[in-house]
């Protein structure tokens, strides 16, 4: 039962430790597509402008359309990929509440496994506090990115003849895309905080496994009874 209760708490800190690391590569796959965004709406406010001062307003204007039809599909991009990593943190905060069961269970176990789990206390604790932490930002983050898509889809073909209307949108589109923006670098920061403590544990949770399979091994090979050895005496003549 001692083995068992730490190879469990080893195989949700693997868990958790493989969650944050796919959490912490969404998350630089979406900082790109944020910084893609914004430069597709640089582009839509170029050519906005460029429709003002140009005798090929209608040419501009037109262009700043498909400009924010491209930055829909950023946004839509991004909101797929906030919640890949919303997933992903997710699954590694019921990883860190099942380890939180089995490290509360560990008082009474053998002496050598509750030290082996007590190593792993404070990182856990750094782990668990980074990822429930990041959940909200990822919600807000995806509140932000469809704002900017609503205000994006408000450039419709009408609305392009009326040069406030389009800058209107592309000016609520560059706010909610910069509030998205700052979500996502304090995401990054969350789960740059979280990924090396879940490392960290990991490597503690491999020597959890290997001390639970030794003893589990030398329990074993002293279950095994002797064999009884041979009677003393002559040989039957």
């Amino acid at each position: 039962m001692t083995t068992d209760i730490a190879l469990q708490a080893a195989d949700a800190v693997f868990m958790a430790e493989q969650t944050v690391g796919r959490a912490r590569r969404v998350v630089d796959e979406l900082h790109t597509t944020i910084n893609s965004a914004l430069l597709v709406l640089d582009d839509a406010e170029l050519d906005s402008a460029r429709a003002r001062f140009s005798d090929r307003g209608d040419y501009y204007l037109e262009a700043a359309g498909e400009h924010l039809d491209r930055l829909q599909t950023r946004c839509e991009d991004a909101k797929h990929l906030i919640h890949g990593v919303y997933g992903h943190l997710d699954l590694a905060v019921q990883a860190l509440a099942a380890l939180g069961d089995l490290l509360s269970a560990a008082g009474g176990l053998d002496s050598a496994v509750v030290a082996d789990l007590a190593d792993l206390r404070p990182r856990i604790a750094v782990v668990s506090e980074m990822v429930i932490l990041g959940k909200p930002v990822a919600r807000a983050a995806v509140r932000h990115v469809e704002s900017a898509r609503a205000a994006a889809r408000q450039a419709t073909p009408a609305s392009l003849l009326e040069p406030v209307t389009l800058e209107r949108s592309i000016a609520t589109a560059g706010k909610e895309l910069g509030r998205a923006d700052e979500d996502v670098r304090l995401l990054e920061n969350v789960v740059d905080h979280a990924a090396p403590n879940a490392r960290q544990s990991a490597g503690i949770a491999s020597d959890i496994t290997d001390n639970a399979r030794r003893r589990m091994a030398e329990q074993g090979r002293a279950q095994v009874p002797r064999q009884a050895s041979p009677a003393v005496g002559s040989p039957a003549r």
